[in-house]
């Protein structure tokens, strides 16, 4: 299927690429169908497949932040149908503060790969904070 973006134009993406977020993303609860486009690795853009001008810098946070570690409740797993570790991705969405490029390491998005489930969740681990400068050797 054909998706119209303002970052890249018009660009073919598969329909069993789309990942679905059944409560949307905090802030915009009404798009829940979002692609992953590869960019620069180790950056990706997370694009909305309802509006062409939302789209989200994203990464793995554990190539950045290789401490980075936390505990999926089960609550999560099960929403998400998680019956492997293998079926998880989890990314953490960039942004820039202060012409510093910053990861948001508080509210992981995790998403089950094997059904194109996700969510963002919300720790509660004072470790993290929602904006964290990346390390300067990073991209």
């Amino acid at each position: 299927m054909k998706l119209s973006t303002t970052r890249f134009g018009e660009i073919e993406i598969q329909e069993e690429s789309i990942i679905n977020f059944p409560f949307g993303i905090p802030g915009f609860p009404d798009l829940k169908r979002f692609v992953i486009i590869d960019y620069k690795d180790p950056i990706k853009w997370l694009h909305s497949v309802e509006d062409p001008d939302i789209a989200f810098i994203i990464t793995v946070p554990f190539v950045l932040f290789p401490e980075y570690s936390f505990t999926i409740k089960d609550d999560v797993e099960e929403f998400l149908g998680i019956k492997e570790a293998s079926d998880v991705v989890i990314f953490a969405i960039l942004a820039v503060s202060d012409n510093n490029l910053m990861a948001n390491l508080k509210a992981p998005l995790v998403v089950n790969i094997s059904n194109k489930k996700a969510v963002q969740i919300l720790l509660e681990d004072d470790r993290y904070s929602f904006r964290v400068p990346l390390p300067s050797h990073s991209l």
